[in-house]
């Protein structure tokens, strides 16, 4: 038998904030930091002309792969913020992006790889927008059903639309 869904409105608690456990988050920035920075020492002080070319790249891609992963946990969205009038969402090393529930346009789950969330939203300047992100963030169901709650005007595909009703559907067994 499947685990039930653990789903819950949120209307009445605002502001509520999902985000990724912080501790962990720094824990893995700082283990690739510490990753580049061991491939570098060996790079400089253990690679010779005589070395083999095996041991001479091998280097190079572990320091590829640190910043690569340092690169995408500091841009990638760390915390989604709901507020009364706005969606907030928070970067390590971006700038935070404040998105009000009446400029979202729609909401979709698309599967390339994985599933990504998709907003559309038109910004401050009536530019149409588009925020992807992993559907692997802490808890996108629930971010997924209230902000389709909160954002009203939506337009909400048909697919979608089944999965916010199953959302919906488990959300009301709770209360």
């Amino acid at each position: 038998m499947p685990k039930p869904l653990k789903v819950s409105y949120i209307r009445d608690r605002l502001p509520v904030v999902y985000r990724y456990h912080l501790g962990f988050r720094w824990f893995m920035i700082i283990i690739s930091f510490l990753m580049v920075v061991y491939s570098l020492y060996f790079l400089f002080n253990f690679v010779q002309y005589e070395t083999p070319l095996f041991f001479k790249i091998l280097p190079l891609i572990i320091c590829f792969v640190g910043l690569d992963s340092i690169l995408r946990k500091v841009t990638s969205l760390n915390s989604v913020t709901f507020t009364q009038d706005h969606l907030r969402l928070g970067y390590i090393a971006k700038r935070t992006k404040l998105i009000p529930y009446s400029k979202i346009q729609s909401i979709d789950l698309q599967k390339k790889i994985t599933y990504y969330m998709q907003v559309s939203y038109t910004d401050e300047n009536g530019k149409a927008k588009l925020l992807i992100t992993p559907a692997s963030f802490p808890h996108i169901l629930e971010i997924i059903l209230n902000l389709a709650d909160l954002a009203e005007e939506a337009e909400i595909p048909e697919k979608m639309q089944g999965v916010l009703d199953y959302l919906k559907a488990n959300a009301n067994d709770q209360l």
